[in-house]
């Protein structure tokens, strides 16, 4: 169930992270942090929700397993909504 938890808000991310870069103009080397530092909020909400992590057991191996898993649904979801353009 929390893979599924992981892979949907992988999924929130791509709108959110376009959004916020349209907004504050980012291209480039700002672009990738602006996508860098949404998959880590995500991580950190998806590790609250599925109640992996509470505020004692915080790791940083649980936050960065949980990072690259929404930074690759965020990577695949916006490389197959690309596909689609020309």
């Amino acid at each position: 169930m929390e893979e599924v938890l992981y892979w949907l808000v992988g999924g929130v991310g791509v709108p959110l992270i376009q959004w916020l870069k349209d907004a504050v103009g980012a291209s480039g080397k700002q672009a990738v942090w602006v996508t860098v530092a949404v998959a880590v909020g995500l991580a950190v909400v998806a590790l609250f929700i599925s109640k992996q992590v509470a505020l004692a057991d915080f790791t940083a191996a649980n936050l960065l397993a949980v990072f690259g898993q929404i930074l690759a649904a965020a990577t695949l979801a916006y490389k197959l909504l690309l596909a689609d353009q020309p």
